[in-house]
């Protein structure tokens, strides 16, 4: 299998197929994000934020800043009925050269759309997304108490390797978090 895909091909390819798997519910259409999206991404970020059990962040950054942090080849949204009601994103995890295949997803569904197979719908476009791009491995850093992203990531071929304890003060409590990384069985092979 070639790797060398347009995104936008893939993208084509991708909907398609997805189409067919959440007919059943509502549509959901995976696209890249653009800076239009930005508002209602930011508003899905901060009810993450809210939740207290998303991020380590205490408010979503503005545009320039969130931009600047993510790679610009692997920024998703879903959309249903017109309306974006997630979103995922990719980060990289260093500047060093050997580490260019590995990054770390975010990954955020608005509340209301929650359950009804967006995270999985968006998670795998990333995936697929990723190795597009030639990221090999990815990684999530989850709290233990946020279950469902713990599952959602389960499901999608991510594997625990690890527990960051104590890691960082997040409102007053010292809190953990889980490492899983998903190694890509397409990008970074030999022979």
């Amino acid at each position: 299998m070639s790797l060398d895909v347009s995104l936008a091909n893939w993208f084509t390819r991708f909907t398609y197929r997805q189409r067919a798997v959440t007919c059943a519910v509502e549509p959901v259409c995976i696209s890249p994000m653009t800076p239009a999206d930005w508002p209602a991404v930011r508003a899905i970020y901060e009810e993450g934020v809210a939740t207290g059990n998303s991020t380590f962040e205490t408010s979503a950054p503005e545009w320039p800043a969130w931009d600047a942090a993510h790679r610009p080849d692997c920024r998703l949204v879903a959309r249903q009925d017109g309306r974006v009601v997630g979103w995922t994103a990719l980060t990289p995890i260093s500047s060093r050269l050997a580490y260019a295949g590995v990054a770390e997803d975010s990954i955020y569904v608005a509340a209301a759309a929650r359950g009804r197979g967006v995270g999985r719908t968006l998670l795998m476009a990333l995936v697929g997304a990723s190795e597009a791009a030639g990221i090999w491995t990815l990684q999530a850093g989850i709290f233990p108490e946020n279950a469902a992203s713990l599952a959602l990531h389960r499901a999608c071929g991510f594997q625990v390797v690890g527990r960051r304890r104590h890691i960082s003060c997040h409102q007053g409590v010292w809190r953990d978090f889980m490492l899983l990384e998903r190694r890509s069985a397409l990008v970074g092979l030999n022979g």
